[in-house]
């Protein structure tokens, strides 16, 4: 059977037995009662029939997370969270966290036109992206965007010129790359962000320009980290910057430290908090003799697990000694990355049931798994699964392909309610193959239903 993780993988394989017996420490949202699970205080099979996967958003969890990043940068500096949009498109997610008073952060027309939609005014916008339309780029300048990030000279170019087409000045934020690793997206010759040996003539060709006003610095890490000390790596690179090529008298008022952290509950397994990446920013940016004010970008952190996912157990094999069980709830909706895994939790526990260790996939013919090495209970054959960590970047980087779409629901104030079932999926199969995805006779719109009083 597979070997233990090291400490430095543990989170890409399953929650030992101890974690999954005592869930709500990790997620308080979670808990065995009497041996059944329960989200927020309702059974999970009153939120699923244990007929199709469902994905399940739980707004209640995303404003929580964001306002722990928030309120523990906010001890050391005037802070502003700005939520990714691409890490989720569902509405209630992207509306809790406004009416939170969180901004948005947008990469593309179609972001900007669904944070639009959401309600965020322009001036809580964040545009990040390493090129633009003319379309995007003519938008954003035209309603007055709060941050228009700028990548290269090229993209800086283009920005001052739709500027001065419109006689306005365009607010802008210079990406840069402060961390080289070998292997990282943010490295040297990256698509995102000038590499150091360009950010200085990117930096004094803008804070030239009389088109743009270059309020911010920004840097970003891109991967899912739970180290405090890597995180200051990044900030002191970008506060060296700030210091060594801000002009006299003129310092970048704001500097936007990016997202980049893993998903709450598993930043905090690791043993670290959002205070332990709020006191490393004090510290790197410690060398500055006005304070700024941030920007965060969280994504991970705050949806990552304000998700959960529910699915069956379809079949059961042994290779060589190795244990898989195949779940229905597929990755067409779990993207399978290298550096992530999808936790399963039991739905129910009994002192008497046997366990296993086993890898958790799908059905497709594809080399994806969602979680290697899991501690579970024989019965989840029999019960099924509830499935962790699926919140970021699932139901954005959805597929139609191989397998059904799970239904999509939001779980708020004590309701379920769908919000992508077998007829919307159905209508969009149709469009793009000629065909019908799957009969909907059987099913209609879910009801909502009724948690605990």
């Amino acid at each position: 059977m597979p070997t233990d993780p090291t400490p430095s993988q543990e989170n890409l394989f399953g929650l030992r037995r101890g974690e999954l017996e005592d869930i709500g420490g990790l997620i308080p949202w979670l808990e065995h009662q009497d041996g059944v699970l329960t989200v927020e205080g309702t059974p999970f099979h009153q939120l699923w029939d244990s007929e199709d996967p469902w994905l399940v958003y739980l707004p209640g969890r995303a404003r929580d997370n964001a306002r722990s990043l928030r309120d523990a940068f906010a001890r050391h500096f005037d802070v502003s969270l700005h939520f990714p949009l691409k890490s989720c498109y569902v509405p209630a997610i992207a509306t809790a966290l406004r009416a939170d008073g969180h901004g948005v952060e947008v990469m593309s027309s179609l972001e900007w036109r669904l944070a639009r939609r959401f309600g965020f005014a322009p001036e809580q916008v964040v545009a990040n992206s390493p090129a633009r339309t003319v379309g995007h780029r003519r938008e954003l300048v035209a309603a007055g965007a709060g941050l228009i990030g700028v990548d290269s000279v090229e993209e800086l170019e283009r920005v001052e010129h739709e500027a001065r087409s419109q006689g306005r000045v365009a607010n802008i934020a210079l990406r840069v790359n402060t961390l080289d690793e070998p292997g990282a997206f943010f490295s040297a010759g990256s698509k995102l962000g000038a590499d150091l040996d360009g950010a200085a003539e990117l930096i004094e060709r803008a804070l030239s320009s009389p088109s743009c006003s270059v309020t911010a610095l920004h840097a970003h890490q891109l991967r899912h980290c739970t180290d405090a000390g890597m995180f200051y790596r990044m900030v002191r690179g970008l506060a060296e910057l700030a210091v060594h090529s801000a002009p006299p008298n003129r310092p970048f008022p704001v500097l936007n430290l990016g997202g980049g952290l893993e998903s709450r509950f598993l930043l905090e397994r690791a043993g670290s908090t959002a205070h332990d990446f709020a006191d490393a920013a004090r510290d790197a940016l410690a060398i500055l003799a006005t304070p700024p004010s941030l920007v965060l970008e969280p994504g991970r952190y705050t949806v990552g697990d304000a998700a959960i996912g529910f699915s069956n157990v379809i079949g059961k094999k042994v290779n060589s000694q190795e244990t898989w069980l195949i779940s229905d709830l597929s990755s067409n909706i779990l993207i399978p990355l290298p550096d992530l895994a999808y936790h399963p939790l039991p739905l129910r526990l009994s002192p008497d049931t046997a366990w296993e260790r086993a890898h958790v996939g799908d059905a497709t013919c594809a080399p994806s798994h969602l979680c290697r090495s899991a501690d579970l209970p024989v019965t989840v054959e029999q019960d099924g699964l509830a499935v962790l960590n699926c919140g970021a970047y699932t139901s954005v980087y959805a597929e139609l392909w191989a397998f059904p779409l799970p239904h999509i629901g939001v779980y708020e104030n004590g309701r379920l309610r769908e919000v992508f079932g077998p007829a919307q999926e159905s209508v969009m199969f149709d469009a793009l193959y000629g065909a019908a995805g799957r009969s909907v006779a059987h099913t209609g719109p879910r009801r909502a239903v009724a948690g605990p009083s």
